[in-house]
C-alpha cells in the first residue's frame, strides 16, 4: 500500500472514531442532561428533569439510557420500597463534562461577538 492510500486510510479511521461519539453526543436533550448531572450528583430522575427544563420523561429516559449504554452515566438501583434510582457520571461522563465546559467557554468567547454583528446589521 502506497504512504499516500495508508494516510488517508488512517484519516478515515480516525474521523470514524470521532464521528460516531459526536453524533450521539449532538442528538436533542443529550448535552443538558450531561450538564444536569455535572451540577450535583448523584441525581434522581425527577431532579435531573426539573434541573433539565424542557425535557419530557421520554425524552430523559431516553438519553440516560443511551448515556448509560457508552459508560457516561451510571445507574443505581436502591432496593428501598419503593425502589430508588440514582443516576452520576462516570469517569468517562467527568472526562467529557470537562471537555465540554471548556467548548462552552470557547461558544462564549467567539460566538457572542458574532451574535452582537448580526444584530447590528
Amino acid at each position: 500500500m502506497s504512504e499516500t492510500k495508508q494516510t488517508t486510510q488512517e484519516n478515515e479511521e480516525n474521523c470514524q472514531l470521532v464521528y460516531r461519539p459526536w453524533n450521539q453526543l449532538t442528538k436533542v436533550w443529550t448535552l443538558p442532561v450531561i450538564h444536569s448531572l455535572g451540577l450535583k450528583e448523584p441525581a434522581r430522575f425527577n431532579e435531573l428533569k426539573r434541573r433539565t427544563q424542557g425535557i419530557s420523561a421520554t425524552s430523559l429516559t431516553e438519553r440516560l439510557s443511551e448515556l448509560e449504554k457508552e459508560n457516561i452515566v451510571q445507574r443505581k438501583v436502591f432496593p428501598d420500597s419503593p425502589p430508588r434510582v440514582e443516576y452520576s457520571l462516570t469517569k468517562k461522563g467527568w472526562e467529557l463534562h470537562a471537555i465540554l465546559a471548556e467548548f462552552a467557554d470557547w461558544a462564549v468567547k467567539w460566538g457572542k461577538p458574532q451574535a452582537l454583528e448580526v444584530k447590528a446589521k
